[in-house]
C-alpha cells in the first residue's frame, strides 16, 4: 500500500459552512447509519437504485476520464490501512481525477470539502450515479422548476436538518431526518443553493 497517500491532513473546504448548533460529536451521519443499522442500509441502498445509482462491474473503470465530476460511494474490502472491516460503507463524494502517472488511486472531494486519495486496491464495491438518471441534469429532468421552498421550522426537536448555515427542518427522529435529507427537494437545494423559506 502507498502509505504516502495517508500522510497529508484532510482539511475541510472553508466554504463548507455548518450551523453554529451543529455538533460533530452528536451528529449521526447517513454513512454511520448504513454501517450500523441493517434496516436503514436496506432502505438507503434501495433508494439509491431507484435514483439511478448502480454498481460498477470493475473498479478500474474509476480511472476513466468520463468518471471525472461524477458522484460515487464505495465499500472497503478490509485490506486498507484504516483497518475497517470488509463491506464498510463510505459516502464518497465527487471524483476529481487521477495522477496520470499512477493508476493506483483516484482523488475525490468529500461532501464536507475534504480531498481524499482512494486506492483502488482498497475498494470492494463502487456505486456510481448515472448521469442520465432523472436526478442529475437540469431542473426539468428533476421535475423541479425554479426555487424550492421549505416551511420555516417552528417546533424544535433534537433532530435538526442543516442546509449551509441554517436549520431548515426539525424531524421527529433520526429515521425521519434521514428521509428528509434523501428527498429530491433537499438534494436539489443542497446542490444548487436555489431555495427559500416560506
Amino acid at each position: 500500500m502507498d502509505s504516502t497517500l495517508q500522510k497529508y491532513p484532510r482539511i475541510p473546504d472553508y466554504n463548507t459552512k455548518h450551523n453554529p448548533e451543529f455538533n460533530p460529536r452528536t451528529y449521526i451521519s447517513i454513512q454511520e447509519r448504513v454501517n450500523n443499522d441493517p434496516d436503514f442500509e436496506n432502505f438507503y441502498l434501495n433508494k439509491l437504485i431507484k435514483e439511478g445509482w448502480y454498481k460498477l462491474a470493475n473498479v478500474e473503470h474509476l480511472l476513466s476520464e468520463e468518471m471525472k465530476g461524477r458522484h460515487f460511494k464505495y465499500r472497503l474490502n478490509g485490506k486498507s490501512m484504516s483497518g475497517e472491516e470488509k463491506g464498510t460503507f463510505r459516502s464518497g463524494g465527487i471524483i476529481i481525477g487521477r495522477d496520470k502517472n499512477n493508476n493506483g488511486y483516484i482523488l475525490y472531494k468529500a461532501y464536507n470539502g475534504c480531498l481524499f486519495p482512494l486506492q483502488l486496491k482498497d475498494i470492494n464495491d463502487i456505486y456510481i450515479k448515472d448521469p442520465n438518471s432523472k436526478l442529475e441534469g437540469n431542473k426539468k429532468e428533476k421535475n423541479i422548476k425554479g426555487t424550492v421552498s421549505f416551511k420555516y421550522p417552528v417546533e424544535v426537536t433534537a433532530f435538526p436538518v442543516h442546509l449551509n448555515e441554517k436549520i431548515i427542518h426539525y424531524a421527529k427522529d433520526n429515521y425521519k431526518r434521514d428521509r428528509f435529507m434523501l428527498s429530491k427537494k433537499f438534494e436539489y437545494a443542497y446542490k444548487t443553493g436555489d431555495w427559500k423559506f416560506v
